[in-house]
């Protein structure tokens, strides 16, 4: 508990207070007066050392002062009484004499509030509409996110012709993402999230032939124990803890696409998402994190699994060496790993490219292979910093199939351990100045928010118009699928980007990517290989 200013100058005044009296006796003399200053200065020492001891009680100034020892100001307690009263009087304070004689006694028990007493709550804008009661111990927020993206592209014929389905590249519109969510807190310990998206490519087979629609699938559908004393345990539907740039929400996402990682490895047919349970804690002041989960694979977005024996255990590590200027200068260190069986068996790795048109189903594969396989390990290290408009960002993952070999081949050799890999390196700049925002939560990106809105009205002495935030960058992105003949390809790219964050919440993306793709030692389509090069937009919202 804090002293109280009023408390500290009652305890002043009674040091002060026999120097005031002995300033008015005329007869002092020099040496009398030399040896009352000495008395005062050890008697303020005293003093001190009384109200360091009793910093922790709560109490008035009275009972600190009827807790000081006579020997610590020299005045009786009937004096010590008089010094409180007046005081007291002249700051319009009154305390009865039984008020003034209480002890302090030992401090009080600290008081605490029933959860749920008072369950009226009030609305605010916190990036979304957002409902809390006072206490904070329930919250809710409702929201969701859009994403309208066209593309156009020009790809060699050679790829335009050996292309998984025969699905081209082709230019196109559609909504990447179109999402709802509701999250909070209820009953101060336990928070909850439940998100739809509603475009998730689905292949439907009938009896004349397949047709592409569109689908509804969870993402993220979980509740957490916080704040508990071993950390946070979350179980349901949720992202496991693999990659910095797959922690990174789609909301937030410096382009179009994320790496080659994200779809092949740890996004995936499943969307990204498992069902499971994780334990999280950060640590060291929020200079680190870890990270575990159990979770049941699946190669479907709808979060289900039927097959005996699967499992995957996830953890994740991460270690701010640096943080600085609430993140405007920051290093990133972080490290992940994955051990998992194969859904029934069996594994497909594929990626589509880093700008895609239309439904899903529809999306051009440049890189694709099966394999029958056991057990998997996945090792992904990170790196991130942030010098004040500067981002550098970059992740390297290994991955081990056991007992591997390829499906619909063969003539496919097996082999102990077939090693897959792939990275990115990024650099990105705020031509306005800001910093890329760093959540100490996830250990990730969160959302820019721009000096100033953007804005441009008219008015009475002409258009009036603010910038908001504008970034630009630039990706080099890298998957080798190819190891002892069993080989899916290689794909090389290169990504330009530019962000015009209009607020924090909406933004306009501008990609161009150039990929070279390298098949010619695959089975399947070895005279694939060329160029594709593309151009996009995206227009965004969350809320």
């Amino acid at each position: 508990m804090r002293l109280r200013l009023h408390q500290l100058a009652a305890l002043l005044a009674f040091a002060v207070w026999p120097l005031a009296v002995n300033a008015q006796d005329p007869a002092a003399d020099l040496a009398d007066l030399r040896l009352r200053i000495e008395r005062l200065e050890r008697e303020n020492q005293a003093l001190k050392s009384v109200v360091g001891e009793r910093l922790e009680v709560d109490a008035s100034a009275a009972q600190y002062a009827a807790a000081l020892p006579q020997s610590a100001t020299g005045l009786d307690e009937t004096q010590v009484r008089s010094i409180v009263e007046e005081y007291l009087a002249e700051h319009g304070t009154q305390m009865t004499a039984a008020e003034i004689a209480q002890p302090a006694g030992p401090p009080k028990e600290p008081e605490f509030a029933e959860v749920g007493q008072d369950l009226s709550m009030s609305a605010t804008w916190r990036n979304g509409l957002e409902l809390s009661s006072k206490d904070k111990a329930f919250r809710l927020h409702v929201g969701g996110r859009w994403q309208m993206d066209t593309s156009w592209f020009d790809a060699d014929q050679s790829v335009q012709n050996n292309l998984p389905g025969n699905v081209r590249y082709h230019d196109g519109i559609d909504f990447r993402r179109a999402r709802l969510r509701i999250d909070g807190t209820m009953y101060e310990q336990i928070e909850f999230a439940m998100e739809y998206d509603f475009v998730n490519g689905f292949r439907e087979r009938n009896v004349a032939a397949f047709s592409d629609i569109n689908v509804t699938a969870i993402t993220d559908l979980w509740l957490q124990f916080s704040k508990l004393p071993i950390g946070n345990l979350r179980i349901g539907n949720q992202k496991e803890a693999i990659g910095f740039e797959h922690i990174v929400s789609s909301r937030f996402l410096p382009f179009m696409e994320r790496s080659y990682n994200q779809d092949t490895f740890y996004g995936g047919t499943f969307n990204g998402f498992s069902p499971g349970a994780s334990l999280s804690k950060n640590i060291s002041d929020d200079r680190g994190s870890w990270n575990i989960g159990v979770y049941k694979p699946t190669n479907n977005v709808f979060g289900f699994n039927t097959n005996n024996g699967d499992y995957a255990v996830t953890g994740r590590a991460t270690w701010l060496p640096i943080y600085e200027h609430e993140g405007r200068q920051l290093v990133h260190l972080g490290v992940s790993a994955r051990h998992a069986t194969t859904y029934n068996d069996r594994i497909r790795f594929r990626t589509r490219d880093a700008m895609r048109a239309g439904v899903s189903t529809q999306w051009p594969v440049p890189a694709d292979i099966t394999s029958f396989g056991d057990t998997m390990e996945w090792v992904n290290a990170e790196f991130a910093a942030v010098n004040g408009p500067w981002t550098f960002q970059a992740e390297w993952l290994l991955s081990f199939l056991h007992d591997a070999r390829e499906v619909g081949n063969p003539a496919s050799p097996t082999v102990d351990t077939l090693l897959y890999q792939g990275g990115y390196v990024q650099v990105l700049y705020f031509l306005t100045g800001e910093s890329d925002n760093y959540s100490l939560e996830r250990m990730a990106f969160d959302r820019v928010k721009p000096h100033e809105n953007s804005f441009w009205v008219p008015t009475d002495w002409g258009s009036c118009f603010a910038t908001g935030a504008w970034q630009v960058g630039a990706r080099y992105n890298y998957l080798d699928l190819n190891d002892q003949g069993i080989n899916g390809g290689q794909l090389d790219n290169l990504t330009l980007g530019l962000n015009w964050f209009f607020n924090p919440n909406t933004k306009w993306q501008f990609n161009y990517i150039a990929t070279q793709r390298d098949v010619s030692d695959t089975a399947t389509f070895p005279n694939g290989s060329g160029w594709i090069h593309g151009w996009g937009m995206r227009f965004a919202q969350d809320f």
